[in-house]
């Protein structure tokens, strides 16, 4: 996949956002799950090490409703792939992955929320 400035697209309007981002679904479902895997680490720790907790937030819900989106199949192996890309990044890096991604999930809305809550 080609390389993705991610704290650019987390800082573009919410239409551009999540234009790009869905663009960037459409390219990743369909690869193996090793090559899923190694591109949202890539894309996870630019995030982390560089976005600010606003822009990181603004991705998150773009992401989500993306994710909230798929077939729970498809939501149900994408969470799997998320969730070990995000443990596989170092620990100051991880925790606030993982603190950031929840407080997303908490302002999300509701259906939102409930079908990715669902399908963890």
């Amino acid at each position: 996949m080609a390389e993705m400035n991610a704290v650019a697209i987390a800082s573009m309007a919410p239409a551009e956002r999540e234009a790009k981002m869905g663009e960037l679904f459409q390219q990743l479902l369909p690869l193996p799950q090793s090559e899923q895997l190694s591109t949202l680490q890539a894309l996870i720790k630019q995030m982390a090490e560089n976005a600010t907790d606003e822009q990181y937030q603004n991705l998150c819900f773009t992401n989500l409703k993306l994710a909230a989106g798929l077939p729970d199949e498809a939501l149900k192996k994408f969470l799997v792939v998320r969730l070990e890309a995000g443990k596989t990044l170092p620990q100051g890096l991880a925790e606030r992955d993982q603190k950031l991604m929840q407080i997303s999930l908490g302002e999300v809305d509701a259906p939102i929320r409930d079908k990715i809550m669902r399908n963890m």
